[in-house]
């Protein structure tokens, strides 16, 4: 038995979840919350409709725009509907219309049969004189009847009598299907409550979705059909669906400040019996309001055991959960002395932890402060290794080069030695004079030794252009000239990042006065794109980092 409650609750909860319960019932509840709303746009919207009908200027409009406001009122207070009634009636009766008078008769018996009033139902119908009637009067007379008498039936103590209304019921019924109007509301209804009433879940399901492609989704009949529809469902057992389509039925219902309304109070009572009081509770306070507001004695009759039922549920579970609160009291308090006890061992505890933590934290700091200083010395310790790989590199090219330029220059001193011994062997003075009073070979052998020094050092530093270019303006960029020489200040600058930043000893090598050259360090400065006080160390630290990657490549 255990096992079939388990699978039988788990089966529930499956088919709710397949109906997507929850999310209907967040809705609903959200809207209900906005009950005032709604009800405060439809008084609005009746004060509009009534002040149509006291401008109507002949008495025919004016009992049709009358009428229409008792169609409004007619699901939102019963006495006004009732008074509106017997404003239509007196204007009937002002114009002498009997067919006016008699359909209004009959939908005052209507509305005094809907609100529980059935003695004044009786009233109004037996005013009426039934061979008198035709067409739509004589519809909306056989459904008084049939309504009438079929609430009679229900809510007779006596069975003799209640069987006696049921079968006037019944009489009524059959004549109100043979002259009925197959598209109105009325006749959907009838029909669905007597197929409902046989059970014969599928007809009545079929004919609700019929009659749905008539109805505008959200209007009042439309709220009306998905109760009915529930109706279907809850002759197949299928609660979850009955639920979902109950919850329909009562969100047009509130959107449209309907508050004769059957759905939310079955919906409550559903709702209670699955666990969900608070809900349930939310639910039949709302709906015995919109009880009260109609004002009818059959609303108050069908949802007062629902509210006795949810209140016995209620207080039931205030007893439970008051003896479950006591038991949970005593286990707290027990858990209370526990926790103290606890407390005052953990804050011993924690006494000697957080000495430790502070000599721990003491620690760290010293920590951090050693690391800090070697990660600076390893960073000093870098940049050393870095200039002096550099400078390795560099002395290694220039040593290199230096061998072959005195090479070079031997073996030229010794060919311009003959040159001269066979001037001199040939008596050619005057030739000898003028070899050695020319300077094209001091301007020849100085562009010769540009050329070597421009190759070396492009050989050392080939992203020198770049970097050179990336420390001036951009209108002040250089390029190397037609044989890739450097220009006479990408040469000092070159100088200067070998570490030759005398001005003396610049004039020198590139055969310029000293003044020339700190003319030419002005101007330079003058064009940094930075700080023209840092141009200087940044030309000294052109390509370490591109020599750092190489070396941590290699």
């Amino acid at each position: 038995m255990k096992h079939f409650v388990i699978l039988s609750l788990l089966l529930h909860v499956a088919t709710a979840n397949a109906y997507n319960l929850d999310s209907i019932y967040t809705v609903l509840d959200n809207e209900i919350a906005r009950a005032d709303q709604y009800i405060q746009r439809k008084e609005q919207d009746l004060a509009s409709l009534d002040e149509k009908s006291q401008g109507s200027r002949s008495p025919q409009s004016r009992y049709e725009r009358t009428f229409q406001l008792y169609e409004q009122y007619s699901s939102y207070d019963d006495q006004k509907a009732k008074r509106i009634l017997a404003d239509c009636l007196q204007q009937a009766q002002d114009m002498e219309d009997l067919e006016r008078i008699d359909l209004t008769k009959c939908f005052l018996a209507y509305q005094n049969s809907l609100s529980g009033y059935y003695s004044e139902a009786i009233h109004w119908l037996d005013e009426i004189d039934e061979d008198a009637l035709q067409g739509m009067t004589l519809e909306y007379y056989y459904y008084a009847c049939t309504h009438t008498y079929g609430e009679l039936g229900r809510y007779s103590d006596d069975p003799t009598l209640s069987q006696y209304y049921y079968r006037l019921s019944d009489h009524y019924r059959e004549k109100y299907f043979e002259v009925a109007d197959t598209t109105s509301s009325f006749y959907h209804q009838r029909q669905l409550a007597t197929l409902i009433g046989a059970e014969h879940a599928d007809e009545a399901e079929a004919l609700c979705h019929r009659w749905n492609a008539l109805l505008v989704p959200g209007s009042h009949d439309y709220a009306i059909m998905t109760y009915y529809l529930s109706e279907c469902y809850r002759l197949r057992h299928d609660e979850a669906g009955r639920r979902y389509w109950l919850a329909q039925s009562a969100l047009s219902d509130c959107r449209n400040a309907v508050t004769n309304q059957a759905s939310l109070w079955t919906l409550a009572d559903l709702v209670g019996k699955d666990g969900d009081l608070e809900r349930s509770n939310r639910y039949i306070e709302y709906s015995w309001m919109c009880t009260t507001m109609f004002g009818g004695h059959t609303r108050s009759w069908q949802v007062s055991p629902v509210i006795t039922t949810i209140n016995n549920n209620y207080r039931t579970n205030l007893r439970r959960n008051n003896r479950n609160l006591r038991i949970l009291l005593g286990a707290v308090s027990v858990m209370a002395v526990l926790l103290l006890a606890s407390l005052l061992f953990l804050y011993k505890r924690n006494k000697l932890l957080f000495a430790a933590r502070n000599e721990l934290r003491r620690i760290n700091g010293k920590l951090n402060h050693v690391n800090a200083q070697l990660n600076e010395s390893n960073q000093q310790m870098k940049q050393v290794n870095a200039q002096l790989h550099d400078s390795n590199r560099v002395k290694d090219e220039y040593i290199g080069r230096f061998l072959d330029l005195c090479s070079h220059y031997i073996d030229k001193l010794d060919a311009y030695r003959l040159k001269v011994n066979r001037r001199l062997k040939a008596n050619q003075l005057k030739e000898l004079l003028r070899m050695t009073s020319s300077d094209d070979l001091r301007e020849t052998e100085t562009r010769e030794l540009f050329a070597n020094f421009d190759a070396a050092f492009l050989r050392l530093y080939p992203n020198f252009v770049e970097e050179f270019n990336a420390l001036l303006r951009p209108e002040y960029h250089q390029q190397l000239g037609a044989n890739s020489e450097l220009t006479t200040d990408m040469r000092m600058a070159a100088l200067i990042r070998l570490g030759i930043d005398d001005s003396a000893r610049i004039a020198s090598f590139l055969r310029l006065t000293p003044n020339t050259i700190y003319n030419y360090r002005a101007r330079l400065k003058s064009h940094a794109a930075g700080s023209r006080d840092e141009l200087e160390a940044q030309l000294k630290a052109i390509g370490l980092q591109h020599n750092e990657q190489r070396n941590e490549h290699s």
